[in-house]
């Protein structure tokens, strides 16, 4: 099947250099899209798919991979099939041939965001507001001490608790860390309205939550400077 480009705003890596741009994707709307992204992954992306035991965990990889290769080639201006990822020796995704882009992924139920800028390094999240969490005890064992006393002084203690998950899930992102920064040695900025840049403690990072619906939490880190984060639909 020969790759057909999609109708997407064409884009030059010196846009990204001046903002974020995050694309806010429900998977169940590209479902019809399963076979071309499929024809754009690796040989390793289209074995790790086809490691999932559900056919719906394999489809949802299959869709992430390959609409991450198509928002990229379209930032990049090339095909999506020849980028080539790489990790770091932490885990951090990236690509062997960028030209500055950076970029990182975060996927929770349907929702999928790509988060997209050039100079900077970047760590997006998003978590569905699930009910049935032991939050206290989460927030005990994970949380700085003034995160535990933010989420616990909340009349709505679950939208302070994803909030800073979110957060700090982001930072780590960014930091390229992974499950190797411990989540308790550090906190967040807290509160403050979507959309709104927070600079972190050490003056390095900047934070910001994203309103995606109310289902979801979400939140941005960068390196500072601050800059312009805009959502964009695919």
């Amino acid at each position: 099947m020969l790759y057909k480009a999609p109708v997407l705003m064409k884009n030059n890596v010196e846009t990204f250099k001046k903002s974020i741009e995050v694309w806010n994707i429900r998977l169940p709307d590209h479902r019809n899209d399963t076979a071309l992204c499929r024809s754009l992954l690796s040989g390793e992306e289209l074995e790790r798919a086809a490691k999932f035991f559900k056919p719906a965990d394999a489809e949802g990889f299959i869709l992430g991979r390959g609409l991450l290769r198509r928002i990229l080639a379209d930032c990049l201006n090339t095909r999506p099939s020849w980028l080539e990822f790489r990790r770091t020796a932490l885990g951090k995704p990236f690509l062997e041939e960028s030209n500055g882009l950076e970029f990182n992924v975060s996927h929770s139920r349907d929702r999928l965001l790509i988060a997209v800028t050039a100079g900077r390094a970047v760590g997006v999240d998003i978590e569905f507001r699930r009910s049935g969490l032991a939050m206290e005890s989460i927030a005990k064992r994970w949380f700085a001490p003034e995160e535990q006393m933010f989420f616990g002084a909340a009349e709505n203690p679950a939208d302070r608790f994803f909030e800073i998950w979110a957060k700090k899930e982001a930072y780590v992102k960014a930091l390229g860390a992974g499950i190797y920064k411990d989540l308790n040695t550090f906190a967040v900025p807290l509160g403050g309205k979507p959309f709104s840049p927070a600079v972190g403690q050490d003056g390095q990072w900047f934070f910001q939550t994203l309103k995606i619906d109310s289902g979801y939490a979400a939140a941005v880190v960068s390196e500072v400077p601050p800059v312009p984060v805009n959502l964009r639909k695919f």
